[in-house]
């Protein structure tokens, strides 16, 4: 054969005619079985495909059919074969696990789906949690009903006793009608009906004293147990013994739970039971010009009963022998010795102040003082739950009080001239001498001694307090210097229990 006959142009046309027409004679039915049952649909039509656009050079592409590019279509082709593929592998893995979940769940020891176990565990939590603050919340809340406020405290310095105090309040006694003014309020005679028998009278004996009280005042019953308030200079300086006397003519020996000088406030208790206790007041509701009535034992007068108006509010009396001011109410009521630590009541029959002082001027009459209940609640808890008044600072030092006023009368610098120094404090061991004037604490100019309580008391033992001191020399000079010290715990003001010499029947 000739190259000619071998390259002709209609032997090729009629072989491309007979392989193109083999396909149309078959049948539907009889093509199908021809292709392989495990070939994917999508594979199939890509090699039907294949096949169906073989280039030849001697048969020009027809107008009505666009010409493809084999290797576009092959690309095409492999990549949706692919993603069957993986649909295919995915739901058959979905269903072999969802089998194999369904055999486990019959198996005991074989360990279940982890969302179920995570989902049942979380609210096993929550609800925990939930519980654990609730009991935590009763557990404190009864425990401070039943203990008192502090117990805490108490339990973690592992002091014998843990339970703390609050002064209790009682509801009004029911009494006849006569005791009522129109508003519902007691009369004055209402008043000590019921508030005489919660006061007492107090002894106080020394050595040196056999046969006569050393001290004399009034208490206030604060419990049905025998826990009693009272003045601390009523009972200070007593060691033979503390002897209280109820309204009915008992007599019980007391012992001394804590006192503190500088407030002069004392609580004290006797071995009794069924006491009448007071009821307690807010004091911050007085207003001036209101009735009030004072109950207490005047010249050893017992339960002795005086009445007047609120004078004043809010007045910072200075504690004898102390510097220390205590917010107090004047009265005009008669107060006279023996009415220490008696009761200021109103007329609702609560107590709201300790009757503690009289301004001791012949000069003047009918101004009386009593430590307002709010200033006193909260020291004589204290005392109650320690014994002492603990982390109360103090510099160390005596002085005498400058205003700005006498500085420029006088010619002299105003402040704190310095009158002693103790050497058991910090201050000491700086170069401060006695007629050296303070002048300011820690950057607060000083000019009284409620100057400098308004400066330590906001601060704890320990702390370092820097002082500006100015030294007057023999010729006049003024040398200038500033001092740093720490500030020492104030113990001095207080009697704990073990401390106290008093004799007891306990």
């Amino acid at each position: 054969m000739n190259e000619q006959e071998k390259f002709s142009p209609n032997a090729d046309a009629e072989a491309v005619s007979a392989e193109t027409k083999a396909p149309n004679e078959l049948s539907p039915t009889a093509a199908s079985d021809t292709l392989s049952a495990d070939m994917p649909a999508t594979e199939q039509t890509c090699e039907n495909a294949d096949n169906a656009v073989q280039p030849s050079h001697s048969i020009e592409a027809s107008p009505s059919q666009p010409e493809i590019n084999p290797e576009i279509k092959s690309e095409q082709c492999s990549e949706d074969n692919a993603r069957s593929k993986s649909i295919e592998y995915k739901s058959v893995l979905d269903e072999l696990r969802e089998l194999a979940f369904a055999e486990a769940a019959n198996i005991d020891y074989l360990p279940q789906p982890v969302t179920q176990l995570r989902r049942k565990s979380h609210t096993f939590l929550k609800t925990f949690i939930i519980l654990l603050i609730v009991f935590i919340i009763l557990f404190f809340t009864t425990a401070r009903a039943v203990f008192g406020k502090g117990w805490i405290k108490n339990m973690a310095n592992k002091s014998g006793n843990f339970q703390s105090f609050t002064i209790p309040t009682v509801s009004h006694p029911e009494l006849e009608e006569k005791y009522y003014q129109a508003d519902g309020r007691y009369t004055v005679e209402g008043v000590a009906n019921v508030a005489s028998a919660s006061i007492v009278t107090i002894e106080a004996y020394v050595e040196s004293t056999v046969f006569a009280a050393y001290g004399q005042g009034s208490g206030v019953i604060m419990t049905e147990d025998g826990y009693i308030i009272t003045n601390a200079h009523v009972i200070d300086g007593a060691q033979l013994a503390i002897i209280v006397r109820l309204q009915d003519g008992t007599e019980y020996n007391a012992t001394v739970v804590g006192s503190d000088i500088k407030s002069d406030l004392a609580v004290i208790k006797i071995n009794a039971s069924g006491l009448t206790p007071a009821q307690f007041g807010d004091s911050e509701q007085l207003s001036l010009g209101e009735q009030v009535v004072a109950i207490g034992s005047p010249a050893g007068l017992e339960s002795s009963v005086t009445t007047g108006i609120v004078s004043g509010l809010n007045r910072m009396i200075k504690v004898e022998s102390t510097n220390i001011s205590m917010n107090c109410v004047q009265i005009d009521a008669a107060i006279n010795p023996g009415n220490s630590g008696g009761a200021l009541l109103n007329m609702w029959g609560q107590v709201v102040g300790i009757t503690s002082s009289k301004l001791e001027a012949i000069e003047f009459d009918n101004i009386g003082f009593a430590i307002s209940m709010n200033a006193a609640k909260p020291i004589i808890e204290e005392l109650i739950e320690h014994g002492a008044i603990l982390g109360r600072p103090r510099i160390g030092i005596s002085f005498l009080q400058v205003s700005d006023t006498e500085a420029m009368l006088f010619g002299t610098v105003a402040g704190l001239r310095i009158a002693e120094i103790s050497p058991d404090c910090d201050i000491a061991n700086t170069e401060l001498q006695p007629n050296d004037v303070i002048t300011a604490m820690n950057g607060i100019e000083v000019r009284s001694a409620d100057d400098v309580y308004d400066i330590i008391y906001k601060l704890k033992p320990g702390d370092e307090v820097e002082a500006s001191v100015t030294r007057v020399k023999d010729d006049g000079a003024q040398e200038h210097f500033t001092i740093k010290f720490k500030l020492m715990e104030d113990t001095s003001a207080s009697i704990k229990p073990e401390e106290s010499d008093v004799k007891s029947d306990e």
